[in-house]
């Protein structure tokens, strides 16, 4: 046996994945020796059965003497160890009782170092109770069990430490551990997934493990618990654990001083006569993990690439060793000038060559030329783990979702910079929608169902380098689809090399963000955790996570809700607008020193917050000092640059006018006119009117918002930066449609009488203070004024677009048009 390394969400032995397929064992009672297990003989028997299960790991709750150790090697099993110590108690409230546990963990680690190859992990606690932890405070009781870890790290560097947690204090943070364990113990199969895919989202990188399961046949019955652990074991390696281990090996089980009679939760017998579950998990633990897949349609791996020579080389080596039986890989190149395409004809792939259009295009690219029903998607700079296709195939197999997302987690880090990018704000990362369910997937790891779409563009081609996820899945929720979720689909997604190429990155987000408000003005894309920001779902002076105890602190499944790193108030200083506002203020200094000193303290205000978000982000042993200060520099510069982008995405635009008829006239109010374009032709449904003409107005570059069922008008375009809408009806006349709009001025008014007042008080003090407020008030309304009298030629232009599509023609609307 070789020692087991961690690397990423899984655990390995040698270059194969480990799967831990174990039992519990004991405690028992003492032996003729005084240790707390059977006979030796009794021992290698139980081996030889667990053996002939399929186990390959067996679970103690007390360290094992060392001929344990011995039988163990003869018979191919690993050990996880448990570490005994007064869990059950208010264990930090004592001193003496702290440095006692510390002893133990050293002491039992130094001990049973010998043995190291045959140790599976070192498990440093089990189940500390719910309200010992609420008692003690989470982190107090998180940071002691760290504590721990590196004790015994100190002691074998190389080890596995792990510590097996419950659903009652889920809200421990263990992301320190090596891996994570729970024990679980749900009894209806839709319970048990949901969970398990909720914990395999909320251990991130972590692998984790089932440390124990099972099911009481005095009041169950044989045959159930054999159907349970059948299901159980096969659900849990099908979405992906590292390992399950079912509570208990045998009926016989002494604690607390006392032999347990009324449960028998064994695979065996105390006589060790295997029951009905023996031959059912055998099936599962004998057999290739994951299990095979009872339907595996063909999967269509598309690559959208563009100039990616330097990453798209190793993405496809990744995918050639996908564990699927029915699957082509397609690279979608965008118009590359690089060597893109000779990497995607030399790995022999299939290869679309594209003119570059954007990513959306490239995807429906893709989409078109795949053969398989399962549509994937990967980037270019990502590699897919060997079950990324497997775990999302089987996720849109099970929950008949149109739609899957994965996970995408950072290399390894090499440098500081690298692992400061990697923790930095604004990281591409799919964002939850409950257990086992998305609001939004991540472009990078993702499928789709084929057979469940229309045929056409899934993806809108408006979105050229980012944003095109979002968009898609807001459409998927919007018509009531759900979004399947499959955490353990991960994908190896490359960071940024460099702050230039980060802040380029977050330049592009912001963007993407500035078309999308066009597409949903009414949706706030902060809010909705676009790009796995959710800063501004905080409250505004609180943050964190927060956790339901229950009452008492009895709650069964006492659930982490996490929060954002940041406080509302402490991301607004982070903002664009902010820091314009402190520098202008600065400026303003030169003739009031009121007005500098408060936007210096503005501009500090900013560097705080940024610093508050790297101090608060997840650290990195590795790396120290620097990379908290380049974290620091991140935290302030990101955020910048894409609410900078963001803001001059929606403000700054120029709506195409192209296709609009000469008789078009600029006023603030008019209508026109659609009619069939030969006499018997009928006009379209209403709602498909509507839609059409929102999609074309979009398209145009202008902000457009449905009616909501109850406003008076069907669809309104918003001008950013303006406050001026401009609503648009449409009337049905039965042999014509007229489209109406009207441009709703109150918004300006508004916008700059309180604009007057504010800047009145603010630079009043100072000379020409007066005559810089009405400036800065009447150029930007000038040029929203200006944009505004485009709108009717948008209009017309988007109105005569709909009618090409829907054969209809457009006349200017006369007061007899009857």
């Amino acid at each position: 046996m070789g020692r087991l390394v961690v690397r990423g969400k899984y655990i390995f032995d040698g270059a194969e994945k480990f799967f831990a397929r174990g039992v519990s064992y004991g405690p028992f009672a003492p032996n003729s020796r005084g240790e707390r297990y059977p006979e030796p003989a009794q021992v290698a028997a139980d081996f030889t059965l667990a053996r002939d299960l399929g186990a390959n790991l067996v679970r103690t709750y007390v360290p094992p003497p060392e001929w344990i150790f011995e039988l163990a090697i003869k018979h191919g099993l690993r050990l996880m160890v448990g570490m005994p110590w007064p869990f059950h108690m208010a264990f930090l409230d004592s001193r003496e009782m702290v440095r006692d546990i510390r002893n133990t963990i050293r002491e039992g680690v130094q001990k049973m170092r010998q043995f190291a190859e045959v140790i599976f992990a070192y498990s440093i606690g089990n189940e500390i109770r719910s309200d010992i932890v609420r008692w003690h405070g989470p982190r107090a009781t998180s940071r002691f069990l760290a504590e721990l870890y590196d004790i015994g790290k100190q002691t074998d560097p190389d080890g596995l430490f792990t510590y097996s947690n419950y659903p009652s204090a889920e809200y421990l943070d263990l992301g320190f551990l090596d891996f994570i364990s729970f024990n679980v113990y749900l009894h209806r199969e839709a319970d048990f997934r949901r969970y398990l895919t909720h914990l395999l989202a909320a251990t991130r990188d972590r692998p984790l493990v089932l440390s124990e399961t099972g099911m009481d046949t005095i009041r169950e019955g044989e045959a159930s618990q054999a159907e349970l652990l059948s299901w159980q074991s096969r659900a849990a390696f099908e979405l992906g654990l590292s390992g399950f281990i079912i509570f208990a090996f045998t009926d016989e089980w002494h604690t607390g001083g006392a032999e347990i009679t009324d449960w028998a939760f064994g695979l065996v017998t105390r006589e060790r006569k295997p029951k009905l579950a023996f031959n059912a998990v055998a099936e599962v633990f004998k057999s290739e993990l994951p299990p095979a897949l009872k339907n595996t349609p063909k999967a269509s791996v598309v690559v959208p690439a563009y100039n990616a020579a330097a990453t798209l080389g190793r993405c496809l080596e990744s995918l050639k060793a996908l564990n699927y039986p029915d699957y082509e890989t397609i690279v979608a190149d965008d118009g590359s000038s690089d060597g893109t395409a000779k990497i995607a004809e030399d790995a022999g792939v299939r290869l679309l060559k594209l003119e570059h259009r954007g990513l959306g295009a490239a995807r429906n690219a893709g989409i078109a030329a795949a053969g398989g029903r399962i549509v994937a998607f990967i980037d270019a700079d990502a590699e897919a783990e060997r079950d990324w296709l497997y775990h999302l195939v089987e996720a849109i197999g099970r929950t008949e979702a149109p739609a899957v997302g994965g996970q995408n987690f950072a290399p390894l880090n090499h440098s500081a910079i690298v692992s400061a990018i990697a923790a930095a704000p604004g990281e591409p990362r799919e964002v939850r929608r409950g257990a086992d369910q998305l609001e939004q997937v991540c472009g990078c790891s993702m499928a789709l169902d084929k057979s469940k779409f229309a045929a056409g563009e899934i993806f809108d081609p408006v979105f050229t380098s980012a944003g095109d996820d979002v968009d898609f899945s807001w459409k998927l929720r919007e018509a009531g689809n759900q979004i399947a979720y499959a955490p353990a689909a991960v994908v190896i997604h490359e960071r940024r090399p460099t702050l230039s190429a980060y802040l380029k990155q977050q330049r592009g987000y912001g963007h993407a963000e500035g078309i999308l408000f066009r597409k949903y003005p009414n949706r706030n894309g902060v809010r909705d955790g676009l790009y796995g920001g959710s800063g501004w779902l905080a409250a505004w002076f609180g943050t964190g996570p927060r956790v339901y105890y229950g009452a008492l602190g009895r709650g069964l499944f006492q659930t982490v809700y996490p929060g954002a790193l940041l406080p509302l108030a402490a991301q607004i200083p982070l903002m664009i607008g902010w820091v314009w506002v402190a520098l202008a203020l600065v400026l303003a200094g030169r003739f009031d020193r009121l007005f500098g000193v408060i936007g210096w303290s503005g501009i500090g205000v900013s560097i705080l917050c940024a610093g508050a978000g790297a101090a608060l982000a997840p650290r990195d042993p590795a790396h120290g000092t620097g990379r908290r200060i380049m974290l620091a520099i991140l935290w302030l510069a990101g955020p910048l640059a894409r609410s900078w982008e963001r803001w001059r995405a929606k403000s700054f635009f120029r709506p195409d006018t192209s296709g609009a008829p000469q008789w078009v006239t600029a006023a603030l109010r008019g209508s026109i006119a659609l009619l069939p374009a030969a006499n018997g032709n009928e006009l379209p449904a209403p709602e498909r009117m509507v839609e059409a003409m929102r999609a074309a107005l979009v398209r145009r570059g202008l902000a457009v918002t449905r009616g909501d069922g109850y406003a008076p008008h069907d669809l309104e375009i918003i001008v950013p930066s303006s406050m001026i809408r401009v609503p648009i009806l449409f009337l049905d006349q039965g042999w014509q449609t007229s489209i109406g709009w009207r441009t709703s001025a109150a918004w300006l008014r508004f916008a700059a009488i309180s604009t007057a007042i504010l800047f009145f008080f603010i630079v009043g003090r100072f000379p020409f203070g007066p005559v810089l407020a009405a400036v800065s008030i009447l150029v930007p309304a000038a040029g929203a004024l200006l944009r505004t009298r485009r709108i009717p030629a948008v209009i017309a232009a988007a109105a005569a677009e709909v009618g090409a599509q829907m054969g209809l023609k457009l006349e200017p609307v006369a007061p007899d048009a009857r």
